[in-house]
């Protein structure tokens, strides 16, 4: 069974501080809507999401399906957005992502 969250390892006396998937996917959906030359791509499935966070060996992954600007280039955008993303997670958490995974889906004219 896939593991729904990432246990932090804090010393202290107090217990175990966990993180689940949601938490990671959150902050990663408001970066994206922050950017106006990014925005999240529609699915034809109802219960696919375009942004996925997965959990294996304490390892946070995280997939997103993205729509671009169209007049913008699509490298320096998308770097851009890991290196946000990265940063922010780290930031909130404390935690590390080991992989985050951008798929340009289409264009936004």
């Amino acid at each position: 069974m896939a593991q729904e969250y990432i246990a932090l390892k804090e010393n202290n006396n107090d217990g175990i501080i966990a993180l689940s998937k949601s938490a990671f996917q959150t902050i990663a959906k408001i970066v994206i809507e922050e950017d106006e030359n990014l925005k999240l791509a529609e699915t034809s499935t109802p219960f696919k999401y375009p942004l996925v966070c997965k959990i294996a060996n304490d390892q946070l992954i995280l997939t997103m399906d993205v729509k671009v600007k169209y007049s913008v280039n699509v490298n320096d955008v998308c770097s851009k957005l890991q290196g946000k993303i990265f940063e922010n997670i780290e930031h909130m958490t404390g935690f590390q992502p080991d992989q985050i995974d951008i798929r340009v889906s289409g264009f936004m004219f």
